[in-house]
């Protein structure tokens, strides 16, 4: 078993951190917006269910998970690792 049978990561919806309107010389403005999508892991159960982690689990689970990806043990469709 390896750490992409026990968990399953992926980006949360977007969610926005700031807006900011700056005014150009000319008199119009700019809105300038900041958005993010957080990254989200959950646990893949013998049932097949799934539980989110969150705080010191999930963190341990995305470091677990970079590293198998850093050691080319996953690989996209071409057979690469494109991280």
């Amino acid at each position: 078993m390896s750490v992409f049978d026990d968990y399953f990561v992926a980006h949360g919806p977007e969610e926005l951190q700031d807006i900011q309107v700056h005014e150009r010389p000319d008199g119009s403005s700019v809105i300038e917006t900041v958005t993010c999508r957080p990254v989200r892991v959950w646990e893949k159960r013998p049932d097949g269910s799934l539980v989110e982690l969150h705080d010191e689990a999930a963190d341990a689970a995305l470091e677990a998970f970079w590293a198998a990806v850093d050691n080319d043990e996953i690989k996209n469709d071409s057979g690469e690792n494109d991280r």
